[in-house]
């Protein structure tokens, strides 16, 4: 267990559940007991001296004693604040006199040369564009046909495929017929034969 705050008790800043275990704590530890009663009776004797001022003459040897030195007074903000902005003005000053120096000057370039080196960097240019183009739109054409063709093929498949179940549906019909009529013709062949008899 952590000792209580022996001060903030006699000072009577703890909260009541602290005053109480600090109470406790004092019932089961007799020096801690006898420290609270001398810091009350010291305090105590605090209370009931008055509150004077100090002399002016102490005031005045104590306050050369707190006074900065001149390095402290140096390094201060504002000294402080100075030196750092003329530093990062010198900095760019100097940044600005070393990155914007002239370059060499220009070579003179001959025109027409120019001109003959942008009409073949253009030609070539185009001619790839163009070539790429016709390339493009072949290869589209292409796909586009057989979508066509594919789809010529499929059409033209499924009409001979529903020609091709009528026909079979007609043989199939006649077939049934001409089954029928021999079936009628042997029954009556059979009547005939069993007549005759």
């Amino acid at each position: 267990m952590k000792a209580p705050d022996l001060e903030a008790y006699i000072l009577g800043e703890l909260t009541a559940a602290e005053r109480i275990e600090v109470e406790r704590h004092l019932a089961t530890h007799p020096e801690a007991a006898a420290e609270v009663e001398r810091l009350a009776l010291v305090m105590g004797a605090l209370r009931r001296l008055p509150e004077e001022e100090p002399p002016r003459r102490i005031a005045f040897v104590s306050d050369k004693v707190f006074e900065p030195n001149w390095l402290q007074r140096f390094w201060n903000p504002a000294p402080r604040l100075a030196l750092g902005c003329s530093a990062m003005l010198s900095a760019a000053i100097l940044a600005h006199g070393v990155l914007a120096r002239p370059g060499k000057p220009a070579v003179a370039v001959n025109p027409v040369e120019i001109s003959r080196q942008v009409e073949a960097e253009v030609g070539k240019r185009l001619e790839a564009a163009v070539a790429k183009s016709v390339t493009r739109v072949r290869a589209e054409e292409e796909g586009k046909s057989r979508v066509l063709v594919r789809t010529a093929l499929d059409e033209a498949e499924k009409r001979f495929a529903l020609a091709r179940e009528a026909d079979r549906a007609t043989v199939d019909a006649n077939f049934e017929l001409l089954r029928k009529q021999m079936n009628r013709m042997v029954y009556l062949a059979s009547n005939q034969e069993g007549a005759g008899k």
